[in-house]
C-alpha cells in the first residue's frame, strides 16, 4: 500500500517538474513582444480571456509595459469589467502619460460605467495626446 502511494506521489511530483521545465523554456525562449502579439491577435479573435492571459504573462515579464496594460484593459471593458478597465488604464497613464491610446480605453471604460464626464474628458485627452481614433469615439458619445 505505501509503495503505490509512493509511486504516485513520485508521479505527481515528476508531471509538475516536466510542467515547470516546460514554463521555465516557454518564459526564457519567448519575448514579451511576441507575447504581447499573441495576446492581440487572441483579442481579435474574440477571446477576451486568453488575451488577458497573455497581457498578464507580459506583465509579469515587464512591469512598466504600458501597453500591456491598456490591451489588457481594453480586454477587460470587452468581457464587461469596465471597474478593471479603468484601474489598468490608469496604471498605463502613470508609467506613460503621453500614451493616448490608455486615456482613450479609460474614457470609454468610463463611460461605459456611467461615467460620462470623466470619460468624455479622457476622450478628449487622448485626442489631444493625437490618438485621432477618439474623435469618432468623442462625435459618438460627447456631443
Amino acid at each position: 500500500m505505501k509503495k503505490g502511494i509512493l509511486i504516485v506521489v513520485g508521479a505527481v511530483f515528476a508531471f509538475v517538474l516536466i510542467r515547470m521545465f516546460i514554463i521555465i523554456v516557454i518564459l526564457l525562449t519567448t519575448s514579451d513582444g511576441e507575447i504581447h502579439r499573441q495576446g492581440l491577435i487572441t483579442g481579435h479573435k474574440g477571446d477576451w480571456k486568453t488575451a488577458i492571459e497573455h497581457f498578464d504573462r507580459v506583465i509579469e515579464m515587464k512591469p512598466h509595459h504600458e501597453k500591456a496594460y491598456t490591451t489588457r484593459a481594453f480586454a477587460k471593458s470587452q468581457l464587461g469589467d469596465h471597474e478593471g478597465a479603468i484601474e489598468d488604464s490608469q496604471i498605463a497613464i502613470d508609467k506613460y502619460p503621453f500614451y493616448g491610446e490608455s486615456y482613450a480605453v479609460l474614457g470609454m471604460a468610463e463611460i461605459n460605467s456611467g461615467q460620462q464626464k470623466d470619460g468624455c474628458k479622457d476622450l478628449n485627452t487622448a485626442l489631444e495626446l493625437g490618438y485621432e481614433k477618439a474623435k469618432e469615439y468623442i462625435n459618438q458619445y460627447c456631443n
